[in-house]
């Protein structure tokens, strides 16, 4: 049997919308904070640990990215929601 591979295309592609570090950051320690203040007593009594709070700078050494692009960024850095809300594609 014979099979040959071809690559029809490439592409590349960039979403218009990019979240920063500052952004993700402002957004997480929200989360967390309010997290926290929710749980304190479990925290108190040792049950949960308190969430920690991030830096944009932890962010940048850690994994070398200050920011990153999205699709859709409405809902992403909503702390009651932190994804992106997206249309739903039908057929």
């Amino acid at each position: 049997m014979n099979t040959s591979v071809v690559i029809s295309g490439v592409g590349l592609w960039t979403p218009e919308h990019s979240i920063s570090n500052e952004e993700l950051v402002d957004s997480y320690n929200a989360w967390a904070e309010r997290y926290n203040v929710e749980n304190s007593q479990a925290i108190a009594l040792g049950e949960v640990d308190a969430k920690p709070l991030s830096s944009a700078e932890f962010i940048e050494k850690a994994s070398g990215i200050k920011s990153r692009y999205i699709y859709a960024k409405e809902g992403a850095l909503d702390i009651d929601r932190m994804r992106p809300i997206l249309d739903v594609r039908r057929g």
